[in-house]
C-alpha cells in the first residue's frame, strides 16, 4: 500500500462516520457496563413485566454486539488510512464489502438498542425491583452481593446504540461517494537544477554574459 498514509479520507464524510461511531460504540459499552448485572437476573426471576424478556440475554448480547461493531468499524478506519483507497478499480468491490457491513452493524446496533430500551422499561415498571431500591442512589445488597442499581443506564446504553445505527446508515449511504480513483499525493519534492551562465571575456577584457536563446 506504500508508505504514504491516506489522512485525505479524514476530511472525507464517510472518515468522520467512522470517528463519530466509534466514540458512540465506546460510549454504548461504558454505558452497558455501568448497568447492574444482579438487577437483570433480580428482574428476570420475578416475572412480573415482560415474562418472556431477558433482561440478562439483552446484556449480554448486547456487550457482544457492541464489542463487533467496535472492532469491525476500526479494522475499515485503519485499512482506509493505509491507502485502501489507492488500489484502484479494485477498491469498488472493498468499498461494497464495507457498505454491507454497515448495513448489517446498522441493523444490529438499531435492534439491540430497542432491547435495552424495553430493558430499562422492564425495571422501572417492576413492583418488587422499585421496592429494591432500584431509583435509589446507593448501594443495596442482592444474592449475596452488594452492587449499585445505576438507574438509567439501560436507558443511557440504548441511546448510543441506536445513534450507532444511525451513523452506520448514514456511512452506508455516503460510500457510494468516495473517490475510487483516489491517488496518493507526494510528500518529497526535487528542485529543478537550473544551469548556471558561462561568462565570457572578450580580447578587451570585459565580462559578457551571453543571452540564452529559445529554439
Amino acid at each position: 500500500m506504500g508508505d504514504t498514509f491516506d489522512y485525505g479520507y479524514l476530511t472525507t464524510p464517510t472518515g468522520q462516520l467512522n470517528i463519530a461511531e466509534i466514540v458512540c460504540l465506546i460510549g454504548a459499552l461504558i454505558s452497558v457496563g455501568f448497568t447492574s448485572r444482579l438487577y437483570c437476573e433480580l428482574v428476570d426471576n420475578l416475572q412480573s413485566v415482560y415474562p418472556d424478556f431477558s433482561t440478562l440475554l439483552v446484556r449480554n448480547v448486547y456487550q457482544t454486539f457492541t464489542i463487533f461493531c467496535l472492532t469491525v468499524t476500526i479494522v475499515i478506519l485503519i485499512v482506509h488510512l493505509y491507502g485502501i483507497r489507492f488500489t484502484g478499480r479494485h477498491y469498488s468491490h472493498i468499498n461494497q464489502i464495507c457498505l454491507g457491513f454497515n448495513i448489517l452493524m446498522a441493523l444490529m446496533m438499531i435492534s439491540i438498542g430497542i432491547c435495552a430500551a424495553f430493558w430499562e422499561d422492564k425495571l422501572r415498571r417492576t413492583p418488587g425491583i422499585l421496592r429494591r431500591g432500584y431509583l435509589e442512589n446507593q448501594y443495596h445488597y442482592i444474592y449475596n452481593e452488594w452492587t449499585h442499581p445505576r438507574p438509567g443506564a439501560a436507558i443511557a446504553a440504548s441511546i448510543f446504540a441506536i445513534l450507532s445505527g444511525i451513523l452506520f446508515i448514514l456511512e452506508a449511504c455516503s460510500r457510494p461517494m468516495l473517490n475510487t480513483g483516489a491517488r496518493r499525493i507526494p510528500t518529497e519534492y526535487t528542485i529543478p537544477v537550473t544551469s548556471q551562465r558561462v561568462v565570457i571575456k572578450n580580447n578587451k577584457g570585459e565580462r559578457i554574459i551571453p543571452i540564452e536563446r529559445i529554439i
